[in-house]
């Protein structure tokens, strides 16, 4: 699944300098392809926002995506998301689809075995050069017009995540639609580097580091669509 042409060398050097890093031509072609065409029509979506988000009467934590219920909560949730973190997204929780055998069809499921192989574990060690890594969580989602992820490190007391990614898998992504992978100071006052969603690249990150994906704009070209988690120790 990982492109055969891919030298790691010089990522890993930019990596372990930097803290972040996007490596372009991630996987083979007819994978990533393969991927994306299963994200923009197969996949079934639920919307993602905060679980212990207050929602006014008559909403709830998740509706069906393009639904009246979907647009009041986006337009709650940016209302909410001026006085602190927030996020409004569609997912699918790769993990527990399978776990539970869910969707069996869906080759997300193969992804997910994959992710967590001994090969690939052995590739994520050597690339982030830290040998404690021993699984890989995965998450499937899709920014929509409007959609946003405020600032936030990813640190979780439950989990041990030494490293992020995102797997890239949108095609011909222009920068101002939106939906930017940008990070933040320590403050969180400034933007230090920022990652455009290019075609079938991976962006790979230390944990804990401030980031936030910039409000997807309402000319956006087409949903932003990625596969997403981390690289854990525990």
């Amino acid at each position: 699944m990982i492109s055969n042409e891919l030298d790691i060398d010089p990522w890993r050097a930019r990596l372990r300098a930097q803290g972040r890093v996007q490596i372009p031509g991630f996987l083979q072609a007819e994978a990533a392809s393969r991927l994306h065409d299963c994200l923009r029509d197969e996949v079934r979506w639920e919307t993602a926002q905060r679980t212990d988000a207050e929602l006014a009467e008559g909403l709830v934590h998740s509706a069906a995506p393009g639904s009246a219920e979907d647009a009041a909560l986006l337009e709650a949730a940016t209302l909410r998301a001026r006085d602190g973190f927030e996020f409004y997204f569609d997912r699918y929780r790769m993990i527990d689809a399978r776990r539970d055998g869910q969707d069996p069809e869906l080759v997300l499921h193969a992804v997910v075995d994959f992710l967590n192989s001994a090969p690939f574990l052995d590739f994520a060690r050597q690339l982030t050069g830290d040998p404690a890594i021993r699984m890989v969580s995965a998450i499937a989602v899709r920014y929509r017009h409007g959609h946003f992820l405020r600032s936030h490190s990813d640190h979780a007391s439950e989990e041990d995540r030494a490293f992020a990614y995102v797997l890239n898998l949108s095609r011909d992504w222009l920068p101002d639609w939106g939906g930017l992978l940008q990070f933040l100071d320590p403050a969180g006052q400034r933007v230090v580097d920022t990652f455009t969603p290019r075609w079938n690249s991976l962006s790979l990150f230390r944990v804990p580091q401030p980031h936030v994906v910039s409000l997807v704009a309402p000319w956006a070209g087409s949903p932003r669509y990625s596969i997403t988690g981390w690289f854990r120790r525990g």
